[in-house]
């Protein structure tokens, strides 16, 4: 399962690379793309800004009815307060331009499944897949206008 959820967080960080180079985050004094798996992570730095794709995991990995194909499901969330903190005018374009992001780092919606605990990370022969983001309303906290959206993932479990 740790496979699926390194390579999904892979994936959606190197899709990022190429729709906008610029979205990065400064963590532990370096700079990545502003993708980040809240599982992952020392607590948050304060210097991460609200433009960072943020993914949690929700419960754990659910076996399907049907075989031995399992989902995880997961939700990204984002936002922004705006380049300007007195009149935050353009947050909601900002949102609308992340929403265009991830959208672009969904499609095409399937990657090679890898093992990252090695170097250099080995190919497991099967895929990870997952659904089209749902995109839930956006919200307002501290002048930071917010979206969350759910994607489920689904990947066959590696065998021992």
């Amino acid at each position: 399962m740790q496979a699926a959820k390194d390579t999904f967080l892979k994936a959606l960080a190197d899709r990022l690379t190429v729709a906008n180079p610029a979205r990065t985050v400064v963590m532990d004094g370096a700079p990545r793309p502003a993708v980040l798996a809240l599982e992952n992570e020392s607590p948050l730095s304060p210097e991460v800004k609200p433009e960072t794709f943020l993914l949690s995991w929700e419960g754990i990995g659910q076996a399907m009815p049907e075989g031995p194909l399992m989902y995880l499901d997961c939700k990204l969330s984002y936002g922004s307060g705006g380049t300007n903190d007195m009149l935050r005018m353009d947050r909601g374009r900002i949102l609308t331009a992340m929403d265009r992001e991830l959208l672009k780092l969904c499609e095409p919606n399937r990657t090679a499944k890898y093992d990252y605990t090695l170097s250099p990370p080995s190919v497991l022969g099967t895929n990870v897949f997952w659904t089209w983001p749902v995109m839930e309303a956006p919200s307002e906290m501290a002048g930071v206008i917010q979206r969350t959206a759910a994607i489920r993932v689904f990947f066959f479990p590696e065998v021992a």
